[in-house]
């Protein structure tokens, strides 16, 4: 826990009050442990605090929500509008994190900012797999009136995953710009469906 919160305390120094610190927990807190912690490090003023614990249980994610005051970021795990809307109407979530692709596309995810939008909840796309992914969120994201910020994985241009597509959404000064080409912006490589992603191995800390 301490070196925990002297990792955010050297974010905040390094990069000073002009950059958003995101807090991401990666569901790894028992309530008692993520309220301790998010006490910890209210000074350095995180944007949010994502996924303290699990999504599992509601209720352990509105006891967290009422006891800290930083922002709760969390749904990334989330499949309907249904669930969302128990997070919103229990004023457990201020940035609602929505994965396009997990919610069944453009459509259902635009509901659901539209839903937040009513609760004054911002809605911070949940975006790790690939620049198909990515440029669905940048049309979401320019659709809606709730908008915070957009995910974007940095290894992206360096991975295989690029391979499936002609052209990635291009960055410029820290903004992704919305294509204007038809559809979603970009086009599918020749012969994307064949292209198979890379094994990685997969790691687990195991409360280390």
């Amino acid at each position: 826990m301490a070196d925990a919160i002297e990792t955010v305390a050297s974010c905040r120094e390094a990069v000073g009050n002009d950059v958003d610190l995101c807090v991401e927990i990666h569901r790894r807190l028992t309530p008692a442990e993520a309220v301790v912690f998010a006490d910890a490090i209210e000074c350095y003023r995180p944007m949010f605090y994502e996924d303290p614990v699990t999504p599992d249980n509601l209720d352990e994610m509105v006891e967290v929500s009422r006891r800290v005051n930083i922002p709760i970021a969390t749904g990334e795990r989330l499949h309907s509008i249904w669930e969302f809307q128990a997070l919103l109407q229990r004023g457990a979530v201020q940035f609602a994190r929505v994965d396009v692709c997990m919610v069944g596309g453009i459509s259902h995810a635009r509901k659901i900012a539209a839903l937040a939008e009513a609760f004054h909840v911002q809605v911070v796309p949940h975006n790790p797999l690939s620049p198909v992914s990515t440029a669905i969120c940048v049309q979401l994201a320019a659709s809606i009136p709730n908008f915070a910020i957009q995910e974007l994985p940095t290894s992206e241009e360096k991975s295989p995953k690029c391979d499936i597509v002609t052209q990635s959404i291009t960055v410029q000064d820290g903004y992704l710009l919305v294509p204007e080409g038809p559809g979603i912006g970009i086009e599918l490589a020749p012969g994307a469906e064949r292209i198979l992603p890379r094994p990685r191995p997969f790691i687990t800390r195991l409360h280390e």
